[in-house]
């Protein structure tokens, strides 16, 4: 399945797979439904591509660390999945009460060669069970931390 990326105007560049050709559309009407669909091209060949809405490339790790809910008396132990520059998806190893909005302080070192220790704030956005995922407040102050890490 073709990925296509979603610019900030809501443009997406479709390319045919079978004679490749190229066509801007306006993919607004998708944000908030369906990632993936269906196109059909004026060559008459049918393929599925999925929309990513993502600004920032997302890596995939397997760090340890705590969070900290602000404004409740609980904190417990995380394992982050996936971080980018702008947010964070991680696990809870326990039952957990973090609301959407929450704000919840995460405490987790880096796997690089300097175990950079990251200490930040984040909102959480959606949370399925015991996955939760957050947008970081500041992700300017954690350019120097995370950009290097990121790209590696």
């Amino acid at each position: 399945m073709q990925k296509v990326y979603v610019d900030d105007t809501n443009q997406a560049t479709i390319i045919c797979p079978k004679c490749a050709l190229r066509k801007i559309i306006d993919v607004t009407n998708f944000r908030d439904t369906h990632k993936k669909v269906k196109a059909k091209c004026r060559c008459g060949e049918v393929f599925r591509l999925t929309l990513e809405f993502r600004k920032h490339h997302r890596k995939k790790v397997w760090l340890h660390g705590e969070y900290f809910v602000q404004g409740k008396d609980e904190k417990g132990k995380i394992n982050i999945e996936d971080i980018s520059a702008g947010g964070i998806r991680f696990t809870s190893l326990k039952p957990h009460y973090i609301s959407r909005n929450d704000t919840v302080e995460l405490k987790f070192a880096l796997d690089n060669q300097m175990r950079t220790e990251i200490h930040t704030p984040v909102k959480i956005k959606w949370i399925i069970d015991h996955n939760v995922g957050g947008q970081f407040f500041d992700p300017k102050s954690l350019e120097k931390d995370l950009g290097s890490y990121l790209q590696t």
